[in-house]
């Protein structure tokens, strides 16, 4: 499924009309079906249709009559119907019309008495400012909301005040509970503050074919995505039939990061861990991963051509390579880094294991100059915004649209798969395409659950899954995870432990099940 920016969704119907003969009256007729079948889908909370009051604010363009085309089909679904024709200052109540003099009276009454208030004033072509008598509606609306909490608010194609491109809000933008956006994702959702205000998010379809699609950048990650991402698990198989993964990580500050990534490896299939490690770190991990392999290590004070050594003349057979959790950032551990940089760039395509970047690798990269030209071709790396700030020397935002530019940039520049981490992460590839998922869990603002998700590339990528593709299905899944545990234990009080026992039960969700998003 691609997301649109606003200059994209116009060619998109320009060009439905113009080689399929789908002219706007008959795309909005869709869309207003669409839209109220969603609704009937998932009412919040589940009502029936007969009696349901529903508020409709219309406004003066397609998005009003989108919500026209919907009211249509609930009011037929058995639902009572009232309208305000924000432009007109009209009012219609079950049919009929309200005398001027008492509209304000009248609207004021819906509004207490709506059990779903549908937000259909603009859509997403408006990106100047909320008129004052606009922005009192919906004050007036958020007013009802906060003082009866079974209100709900709908909002269709996107809630009015939002920027479709950048994800600004208007200061009397109103936060829905759902968003039934019409055709395709809008890029302005992924960023915030606008990914705040959307509340529940589904996909109405319009009718446009699907081919019109095909050459957009940018996509969202979806369960029906990420099933056709996952690698096959065949009966005829065995442990190498999945892979060998290899983590170069661990030190004493920082033992438990390579733990949770040899873990994450596991948990999504590779078919055998080993953890490159010092003699004096194997107890800690011995007890702990008892399914790892270990490559034993000479300890700092041999020197890093030792130490390479000795990790080299392990990594033959190995599919996926993770440098850096938990590593430490000395001299030493640095010149390691470099010398086996080299000696992957060396080895023919066929022979050197698919590499991943992450934590303390990506801080020891960040004090080399042109430290992207060390990587081999089609590396991963995973940075969060801090790392990614090093990476690039610039300052870099957890979650507005510049992350975007940013990503498509420095990938292009630097030809690796980035991985932006952030509530909404973002995955380029150096060709320009990106995916970006709309899924986020405050409960992963923990230590540790970088490395989860860079275990998980890893052990997608010793499967023999392709490294954009790794990433895209590794940070779905993650964060889907990550809900399974939340359904549980709420938005705080997640460790990144929590999440390895969810990892298979997220990948058979998208590997049984795979529902339009979200499930």
């Amino acid at each position: 499924m691609h997301i649109v920016t606003v200059a994209e969704m116009r060619e998109l119907e320009a060009q439905a009309d113009r080689q399929y003969g789908l002219s706007s009256p008959i795309l909005m007729e869709n869309a207003g079906k669409s839209a109220a079948d969603i609704f009937m889908a998932h009412l919040l909370p589940h009502h029936s249709m007969n009696g349901l009051e529903v508020l409709f604010l219309i406004g003066p363009g397609n998005n009003g009559g989108d919500g026209l085309v919907m009211a249509r089909h609930l009011q037929e679904a058995g639902a009572f119907i009232n309208l305000y024709y924000w432009k007109e200052q009209r009012l219609r109540i079950r049919d009929k019309d309200i005398a001027e003099p008492e509209v304000a009276k009248t609207l004021d009454e819906a509004i207490k008495s709506a059990d779903y208030i549908i937000d259909s004033l603009l859509g997403t072509g408006r990106s100047r400012p909320l008129s004052e008598d606009m922005r009192a509606l919906l004050k007036r609306v958020q007013q009802e909301r906060k003082s009866r909490a079974e209100l709900r608010i709908v909002a269709i194609d996107l809630p009015t005040g939002l920027n479709a491109d950048t994800g600004a809000v208007d200061p009397g933008a109103l936060h829905a509970d759902m968003t039934i956006t019409l055709a395709c994702p809008k890029q302005g959702f992924f960023f915030f503050p606008g990914r705040d205000y959307l509340g529940d998010v589904y996909i109405g379809d319009i009718g446009l074919p699907a081919d019109l699609e095909r050459d957009l950048p940018t996509e969202m990650l979806t369960t029906n995505l990420v099933h056709s991402l996952l690698p096959e698990r065949r009966l005829n198989s065995n442990k190498g039939t999945f892979g060998k993964v290899m983590i170069f990580g661990g030190s004493l500050p920082y033992p438990g990061s390579i733990f949770l990534a040899g873990s994450a490896a596991a948990r999504v299939g590779a078919g055998l861990i080993t953890l490159a490690v010092t003699e004096q770190m194997l107890p800690i991990y011995a007890s702990s991963l008892h399914e790892a392999t270990f490559a034993i290590l000479p300890d700092e004070q041999a020197g890093s051509f030792e130490r390479a050594k000795a990790l080299i003349a392990h990594l033959e057979g190995y599919r996926a390579l993770l440098i850096g959790p938990g590593l430490g950032q000395s001299p030493t551990t640095r010149e390691v880094i470099l010398q086996v940089l080299e000696h992957l760039r060396a080895l023919p395509e066929e022979k050197r294991p698919r590499l991943v970047v992450d934590a303390d690798g990506l801080n020891n990269l960040s004090a080399m100059e042109h430290w992207w030209t060390l990587l081999p071709e089609n590396t991963v790396i995973t940075p969060h915004p801090g790392e990614m700030g090093r990476l690039a020397a610039t300052k870099v935002s957890g979650g507005d649209i510049s992350r975007l530019d940013l990503a498509r940039e420095k990938a292009k520049e630097w030809k690796v798969i980035l991985a932006l981490k952030g509530a909404c992460t973002i995955i380029a590839h150096p060709e320009g395409q990106a995916r970006i998922n709309l899924l986020a869990n405050p409960a992963l603002a923990t230590a540790g659950t970088g490395d989860v998700l860079a275990g998980m590339v890893t052990g997608f990528l010793a499967q023999g899954v392709q490294p954009f593709d790794a990433a895209s299905a590794s940070v779905y899944l993650h964060v889907l995870a990550s809900t399974f545990v939340s359904q549980e234990l709420g938005h705080a009080g997640l460790l990144a432990s929590d999440l390895l026992p969810q990892i298979p039960k997220a990948i058979n969700r998208a590997a049984v099940n795979a529902p339009s998003y979200p499930d």
